[in-house]
């Protein structure tokens, strides 16, 4: 067997399995029921869509070094966009104005400041902070830009918190079953109320936890005749079982598919940390912000509120 057959043979099996982990998503979804091990391991195996994606012209063009016939897989190649959660409408006419940032900050980051820079560069209106150590809650202290706030920190990956330019009411830390806090709380927004959820969960490193994630999500995402976000790190990405059916109640994206985490691996990462709004909301703009220290990047929204 020459070099070039032996690549080819091997490449035919690799931009094989690539084309199935494209795949994914359509089987996750299509599957019946979120609890069990079945479910579980095919939504874990959705989310890594960008390096199959790459993998599938990498070695579909290997393949077909011994035969062009391979280059039919390369008709696959829109997948990671037709795949996904569908996102909300970009804006297209005047509304008031509201931007959104979601920031993972990680556990052993104990330097604030590239933080605060960041605050005082973009202003964002909101701002959810996710993994919030005690020691790093102290050096948000003086934040005058950010009157109104909720802070829940803690020694755990599961720290939260809430800034906020605007006034909130009705703030509440919600704990689930397993201690995991979440921050409720409506936001005056334009004269109107918005419902804001900063949210974490469990990440799904069993079955019992991914089934919870997406009960949570459907929960959360019931109850909007007001305008809603959810905003946080969410442990899936768009590609995941945890998105099924929430379009249907109008719940939507409100960002790109462009990686957050890791955040070493750039746009090529898992797009998990997500802004999720009900559909009296259009995007204005999106853009994943680096240096943070953190290992996921931060996520800045701007919505409009038709």
């Amino acid at each position: 067997m020459n070099l070039k057959h032996a690549i080819a043979t091997r490449a035919r099996v690799l931009a094989t399995l690539s084309l199935l982990g494209l795949l994914t998503p359509l089987l996750s979804q299509a599957y019946p029921g979120q609890e069990g091990a079945i479910p579980w391991l095919l939504d874990l195996t959705t989310h890594w869509q960008w390096i199959y994606l790459t993998g599938l012209i990498l070695f579909g063009l290997l393949a077909a070094l011994g035969d062009r016939r391979w280059l039919v897989l390369l008709l696959a190649f829109p997948l990671p966009w037709v795949t996904p959660a569908p996102a909300a409408m970009p804006a297209t006419g005047p509304g008031a104005l509201l931007s959104v940032m979601s920031a993972n900050l990680h556990l052993d980051n104990a330097e604030a400041q590239p933080l605060r820079a960041l605050l005082a560069r973009e202003r964002p209106d909101v701002v959810v902070l996710l993994e919030l150590s005690p020691d790093y809650a102290r050096q948000l202290e003086g934040l005058e830009a950010y009157p109104y706030r909720e802070l829940a920190p803690d020694y755990g990956p599961f720290g939260i918190g809430l800034l906020s330019q605007l006034p909130l009411n009705g703030v509440r830390v919600v704990h689930d079953q397993d201690g995991v806090a979440r921050i409720e709380a409506n936001l005056d927004h334009a004269g109107q109320t918005v419902r804001l959820i900063a949210f974490h969960p469990m990440p799904p490193i069993e079955p019992r936890f991914h089934a919870q994630r997406n009960a949570m999500l459907e929960q959360l995402a019931q109850h909007h005749a007001e305008p809603t976000l959810i905003v946080g790190d969410v442990n899936a990405s768009p590609w995941s079982s945890a998105f099924k059916g929430l379009d249907t109640t109008g719940l939507k994206r409100a960002g790109t598919l462009e990686g957050t985490w890791p955040a070493v691996m750039g746009g090529l990462g898992l797009p998990i940390d997500q802004v999720l709004v009900s559909d009296h909301w259009s995007i204005e703009s999106f853009k994943v912000i680096d240096g943070l220290g953190s290992d996921h990047r931060a996520i800045l929204v701007k919505l409009r509120k038709e």
